[in-house]
């Protein structure tokens, strides 16, 4: 089983909007349902838990179960609380997905089970999934990012039969200089070696937790990425072909060229 975290926590404070962007309409829909789009269409995604503030929950509800047929909806468990920094909110649906299945597999009055995991777990909205078993991957994926395709999500996956993650990477194409004040040229790095990360990141599930769990309560709070936790671990992270169209809307330069690609034509993005 393969769940979806898509993390919708941010404040977006590098563009000029007084909503959080994620939640900023693109061609008719906010941009976090362009980004959970394809997850509802991949047939490798099992469910989707999404990371964000109490106060647009209700708003991503009424989006989603605006059709309550939908591959969205019928994916769809619930919402996790953002942390202090991303991999907090990682980690803080991590563990609500654990919390959620311990109770899903052993009933909601089983004494395997204590009363505050029941209750954080808010076991009852989710003992309809009747078919929750174990929780093998996870995949993380941003709100932010609303171009990413069911092939970008199904690649991650594929990967996890032979590694333990799986990150896609673009090459560097620029020269990369090193500076250790930002005033002043140390070195030049080589470019061949250096490589852009991109999401969704994809991990087998308790190996990733138990990652996580070894860097509580300081050193997560440094984490900058997801796959760091990972790779301090000692995980197999294997790098696979990330996609230029898949970038991540951070500034209202970003924002115009999405607001472009939606306005123009979606379809032809792609071919």
């Amino acid at each position: 089983m393969t769940i979806a975290i898509i993390l919708a926590g941010g404040t977006g404070s590098r563009i000029k909007s007084d909503i959080p962007k994620q939640f900023i309409e693109l061609s008719g829909q906010m941009m976090i349902m362009h980004a959970l789009a394809p997850f509802g269409e991949s047939d490798m995604i099992d469910n989707i838990q999404i990371v964000t503030d109490e106060s647009w929950r209700d708003k991503i509800e009424d989006a989603i179960f605006e059709d309550p047929e939908s591959a969205i909806a019928e994916k769809f468990l619930g919402f996790s609380n953002p942390g202090e920094n991303r991999q907090m909110s990682v980690f803080n649906a991590m563990k609500d997905l654990k919390l959620i299945f311990d109770v899903a597999r052993t009933n909601d009055d089983s004494a395997n089970v204590s009363a505050d995991a029941k209750e954080n777990a808010d076991c009852s909205k989710y003992m309809v999934h009747s078919k929750f078993k174990a929780i093998d991957n996870i995949i993380i994926h941003d709100a932010a990012r609303p171009f990413v395709t069911v092939e970008n999500i199904d690649e991650c996956i594929r990967t996890l039969d032979e590694h333990e993650g799986a990150m896609p990477v673009l090459p560097m194409k620029d020269t990369v200089y090193f500076s250790r004040t930002g005033k002043h040229v140390d070195e030049l790095l080589n470019r061949s070696c250096i490589y852009a990360g991109q999401a969704p990141e994809a991990f087998r599930f308790d190996k990733y937790m138990k990652a996580n769990e070894a860097l509580l309560p300081d050193k997560i709070l440094m984490v900058k990425g997801s796959t760091e936790p990972a790779i301090m671990a000692g995980m197999d992270v294997a790098m696979i072909p990330g996609d230029q169209r898949n970038f991540k809307v951070t500034t209202d330069e970003d924002l115009a060229r999405a607001r472009e690609i939606l306005g123009v034509n979606f379809r032809n993005f792609y071919t």
